[in-house]
């Protein structure tokens, strides 16, 4: 790649300064973020035809000399191969590492990680992954590339006939590359799992590859081979890089002056593809799980979760542990309205609620019976990827606290009740108790404990007017009941009766408004942009509208029947647009339809709206059931928010 002249004469300044002019510091590679010393030596060719490879490891001592980054000849190369002049080689070869030349390596049967660069490029680029590998307790092979594919059977023979098998566990090998780490797994079995740094992927020999396989690279950049990973996959990208921002190249090339066209520094870029490669073989070469690989971190938010296998839920924001719960209720006191021969009405509700501990196995989101039928004729995924995906509160762990505020959540008609867990949990981990209520028959599916189905049976019925007032006085019906049966379960002890707050989307949403009239335990609710079908004909308990714009501007138009039942509430109430959204974006279907790539018509992404949807939701509650007040309350919080009365 040719460098700009401007690039070059700053490149040239830097790189023939004498020692006795120059105040530029040193050039130098990314320090290893693990707690261990770092060795690193050089398995020279042999007979069978290995490639040269480096050796990096964890040492007994940091004290020795430290290896340099590459000789003159390879520097030389390097500028000669990138267009790059005015650069002495020496200048290259000058950089020091962080390990210590033929150090004596400590512990035995390590994972081994085995990294190619890229074709005909040197192995010192990959120096600083390496390192922080080996700093972290991996045994690390740079192996070198020429024009053909990446092959780990040649280095794993070398490593097999050298002092150095020992120190290398057959059973946990990976593989990480600029390009080929695909077509590497794919020849070799005893690898596996494999990370692909922005590489090109053609198309995998075979039907596909099993193993997991993750992706991070530049936005514009992809894997050809995405369908025929059938294992745990996962594509994450990096905004503002280019090529070199993965590589020891663009680190030191961005010390030197030289301008490659990243909006990321190169130092960060390597900060970023440490963490992530470092996590991707802990979860999987060591069995650690990294919530890290599972949702977008705070600490990385150049990253961004393109692409996945298996979808999941964003992190809770609170600082407590959340648990959840299955619940069974059967009200006898009236039939089912949807199946009249149903001689009583049967729910499932999931509670949420904050946990005594993190530590556990995570809820399932859905039985694969519920999951084939939220999917059926999507074509989206399997029939069973979402009984694969969890939430993340702990299964039946005990809960933390007594006499909490309780939130009943219900869900958009046709959808299971659990496509409101995001805010469910989230609730909970801001120390809230919170009943997510499944309305049978009213969604694609609901599975019970003795392992029956119950299928959408409202959805045979004519959806006129007076279907969407039945559903809404139903739901409201379904609520009072939920509130008696935990007020006389082993729940209630959990539950200040005091403190019932109601929020729903969609049709839940509506429900809302007839369940608190219904029921004075509600002391306030929300309406998560859901349209409205029973006349309000008055409410002076708090109430908040929470909706997607509709039109070009804000509030113009608004829900007309909002407009009917806004002058009938008379205590505290706010009505918000959230622009950019869609009704899917303040759910799961949301989060989940941005995994997997689906537009639905939204502009702003489903992670943003669920982060604005939890902090009016949370504070909300806060200021009506704890007293606690919420400046966003007062004042849009959020760019994408407006307050239309």
């Amino acid at each position: 790649m040719k460098i700009g002249s401007l690039m070059v004469l700053t490149a040239l300044v830097l790189g023939s300064a004498t020692p006795s002019a120059s105040a530029a510091p040193a050039r130098h590679l990314a320090a290893p973020t693990g707690d261990r010393p770092v060795g690193t030596t050089a398995l020279s060719p042999d007979a069978t035809g290995a490639p040269p490879v480096s050796l990096f490891y964890p040492a007994v001592s940091a004290a020795g000399p430290k290896a340099p980054f590459m000789t003159e000849a390879e520097a030389k190369a390097v500028l000669d191969a990138d267009g790059i002049t005015g650069v002495a080689p020496s200048v290259l070869a000058g950089v020091r590492t962080d390990a210590v030349v033929d150090a004596r390596p400590a512990g035995p049967r390590l994972p081994l990680v085995v990294l190619f660069p890229g074709v005909r490029r040197p192995r010192a680029e990959l120096t600083s992954l390496a390192e922080d590998l080996a700093s972290h307790g991996v045994f690390v092979a740079v192996a070198a590339r020429t024009d053909g594919p990446a092959a780990v059977a040649p280095v794993l023979a070398a490593l097999t006939r050298s002092k150095w098998a020992d120190l290398v566990d057959p059973d946990r090998i990976g593989v990480a590359g600029l390009d080929g780490t695909g077509a590497a797994m794919a020849a070799d079995p005893r690898v596996k799992a494999g990370v692909d740094l922005d590489g090109p992927d053609a198309p995998l020999p075979g039907p596909g590859l099993d193993r997991p396989v993750l992706f991070l690279g530049r936005p514009d950049a992809g894997t050809g081979n995405w369908d025929q990973l059938t294992g745990w996959k996962r594509r994450f990208t990096v905004t503002g890089t280019v090529h070199r921002s993965f590589t020891d190249i663009g680190l030191v090339g961005e010390q030197l002056g030289l301008d490659f066209g990243a909006r990321t520094p190169a130092a960060r870029g390597q900060a970023i593809t440490a963490a992530y490669v470092r996590a991707f073989f802990d979860q999987h070469l060591r069995g650690r799980p990294q919530p890290l690989l599972d949702q977008p971190s705070a600490q990385y938010p150049e990253v961004v979760f393109a692409r996945t296998s298996t979808p999941y839920l964003p992190a809770p924001t609170g600082d407590r542990p959340v648990g959840s719960t299955a619940v069974h209720l059967k009200d006898t006191s009236r039939p089912d309205p949807w199946v009249p021969s149903v001689p009583y009405r049967e729910l499932m509700v999931s509670l949420f609620y904050p946990a005594v501990s993190a530590k556990g196995p995570k809820t399932q989101y859905l039985t694969p019976a519920e999951s084939a039928a939220l999917l059926q004729g999507s074509g989206l995924a399997p029939p069973d990827a979402l009984a694969a995906m969890v939430t993340n509160a702990v299964a039946d762990a005990r809960p933390a606290g007594r006499g909490l505020p309780l939130v009943v959540l219900s869900p958009g008609y046709t959808k299971p009740r659990a496509t409101l867990s995001a805010l469910a949990e989230d609730l909970a981990s801001h120390g809230y108790a919170v009943a997510l209520v499944g309305h049978t028959y009213e969604n694609t599916g609901q599975s019970f404990p003795d392992g029956r189905f119950a299928g959408c049976a409202s959805c045979d019925l004519p959806h006129d007017d007076a279907f969407w007032a039945k559903l809404e006085q139903g739901r409201a019906a379904d609520v009072s009941f939920v509130l008696d049966s935990l007020a006389h379960s082993k729940w209630a002890p959990l539950i200040d009766r005091s403190r019932i707050g109601m929020a729903g989307h969609s049709i839940g949403g509506a429900s809302t408004l007839p369940a608190m009239v219904a029921d004075g335990r509600i002391k306030a609710g929300m309406d998560i942009d859901g349209t409205t079908h029973v006349p309000l004909t008055g409410l002076a308990r708090p109430f908040m509208f929470l909706g997607h714009q509709l039109g070009d501007t804000a509030c113009v138009p608004g829900d007309p029947t909002w407009q009917r039942d806004w002058p009938q509430l008379t205590g505290w109430k706010r009505w918000a647009d959230v622009r950019g959204a869609q009704h899917a974006s303040f759910t799961d279907v949301g989060l989940v339809g941005d995994e997997f790539g689906v537009d639905y018509g939204a502009t702003t992404s489903a992670l943003r709206t669920q982060e604005i949807t939890r902090t009016y939701v949370n504070a909300f509650f806060d200021r009506h059931l704890r007293g606690e007040p919420r400046p966003v309350l007062d004042r849009p919080g959020f760019p994408e928010v407006t307050f239309c009365h």
